[in-house]
């Protein structure tokens, strides 16, 4: 049996995501702190690092940094520099999971890539990630094959705010699928499952919470989970596909009382 262990968007350096503890900005030594919320999350991050590692086989699903971030006009941003925010990811990550192979699988252009770097190829080679082509080690789409099954892994799939069309994205995978019997998809951070006679198909959730840029069209819907999935594969027998999920929920409510 083989345990792969996926992770998606992270977006390391903003302040609504996950971040390593004790990080110093590069510059100047500075420590970088954490706010309440990023706090909570590296707590939950640590605990299911210590709960699956080692793994046998983990998948970076891309949008492991933020970015520049000029939609939100770097107000939102914990780091700045993209240069930095990478340094921060590899010292979150190699500080709390241990693994024995590991891929990754390149996001979105306008979080991880400045004009012609790409951030998450710098992030595989500091981490030793395996190898994807003769000169690359993260690319859009990788295909996977451990055991008897083939894993078609890569970032973008639809996204919806309307909870029960979210399914229809991965559907439309699993239709025009033509040899995978598991696809893992990213970017839209909630977990969605769906099972057909063709395979199996679904999104990872995030490692962020809403930022204001996501809440422009509305306050419900947006995804407030948080996690990785887990899939075990065995020889001759069905994937076993569990997603781990913390639940940051609604924020609290205010007290009004009278003077």
């Amino acid at each position: 049996m083989t345990r792969i262990v996926f992770v998606s968007d992270t977006h390391v350096g903003s302040s609504y995501a996950v971040f390593p503890e004790d990080y110093r900005n590069p510059e100047d030594g500075s420590p970088v702190t954490l706010n309440r919320l990023q706090k909570r999350l590296f707590r939950e991050w640590v605990r299911l690092a210590s709960e699956f590692s080692p793994a046998d086989v983990m998948v970076l699903l891309g949008d492991l940094i933020d970015g520049p971030q000029t939609r939100e006009r770097f107000g939102t941003l914990r780091l700045q520099n993209v240069a930095h925010q990478v340094d921060a990811f590899v010292q979150l990550f190699r500080g709390t999971w241990r693994w024995r192979r590991l891929y990754v699988v390149r996001g979105t252009s306008y979080h991880v890539e400045v004009q012609g770097v790409h951030a998450e190829e710098l992030i595989a080679r500091a981490l030793g990630a395996e190898k994807v082509d003769s000169g690359k080690f993260s690319d859009y789409v990788l295909n996977l094959r451990i055991h008897d099954k083939i894993l078609n892994c890569a970032h973008h799939v639809g996204f919806s705010r309307v909870p029960h069309l979210r399914a229809t994205p991965l559907l439309r995978e699993l239709a025009l699928n033509n040899g995978a019997d598991i696809i893992a998809r990213g970017h839209v951070h909630y977990y969605v499952e769906v099972r057909t006679e063709k395979g199996i198909a679904f999104t990872c959730p995030s490692w962020q919470l809403p930022a204001p840029f996501q809440l422009r069209r509305g306050t419900f819907g947006l995804p407030t989970k948080v996690g990785i999935v887990v899939a075990e594969i065995e020889e001759g027998k069905r994937p076993a596909i569990e997603p781990h999920l913390v639940s940051f929920g609604s924020s609290r409510a205010l007290e009004v009382t009278d003077s």
